[in-house]
C-alpha cells in the first residue's frame, strides 16, 4: 500500500509499505527516504481524528492505515536521558526552637555555603552553628557527602561559648 508522509513544511512524500510492517519499520523507511533519525520521529495518522503511532511494535494495519492514508511527520527532540547534572532540591532546617525553614540547595553545595545561607536567613553566625544530619555533624565538604537528599531535615544547634 502507499502511504503519504507529510512533513512540517507541507511537502508530501509517497512511501510504499506493507500493511503488516510495524511502526518501527515505517520509521526506518522514513529515515532512509528523508534522513530524519528514528528517535526524532513522531508520526501522527489523521483520519478525522489524530492518532499518534506511538507503539513501534504495532502493525500499521492495527492503526487502521490504508493505501492513501496521510501520516504527518513531526520532528521532535527526545527528552534528555540523564537528569540535569546539578538539580536544585529542597531541604528543611529545624532550629533549636523547633521551627522549620525550607532551603533550596544543590547537592554539591558545600557545608560552608549552606552555613552562610543559614546565617543570612536565621541570623546565627557561622561560628556558632552546628549542623547535624543523620546523627553526624556537618563540618566540611559537600552536603552530598553527608547523604543530604531532597526533603532531608538538617538540625541546627548552637555552639556553647566557653567562659
Amino acid at each position: 500500500m502507499e502511504l503519504i508522509i507529510k512533513t512540517m513544511d507541507g511537502t508530501l512524500h509517497p512511501l510504499v509499505v506493507n500493511p503488516q510492517d510495524t511502526v518501527g519499520s515505517l520509521k526506518i523507511q522514513i529515515h532512509r527516504l528523508l534522513k530524519v533519525p528514528v528517535h526524532k520521529q513522531k508520526l501522527v495518522f489523521v483520519n478525522g481524528k489524530k492518532t499518534t503511532l506511538s507503539d513501534d511494535t504495532k502493525l500499521l494495519c492495527d492503526y487502521g492505515l490504508q493505501s492513501g492514508s496521510h501520516v504527518s511527520l513531526l520532528i521532535v527532540e527526545p527528552p534528555p536521558i540523564n537528569p540535569p547534572i546539578n538539580p536544585t532540591i529542597q531541604v528543611f532546617l529545624r532550629n533549636e526552637k523547633g521551627q522549620t525553614s525550607t532551603y533550596d540547595i544543590k547537592p554539591n553545595e558545600t557545608v560552608d555555603d549552606f552555613k552562610r545561607s543559614v546565617e543570612q536567613r536565621e541570623g546565627v553566625p557561622v561560628s556558632q552553628q552546628r549542623l547535624i544530619h543523620e546523627d553526624r555533624e556537618m563540618s566540611a565538604g559537600k552536603l552530598s557527602d553527608y547523604n543530604v537528599r531532597a526533603h532531608s531535615t538538617i538540625y541546627l544547634t548552637l555552639r556553647l561559648r566557653a567562659g
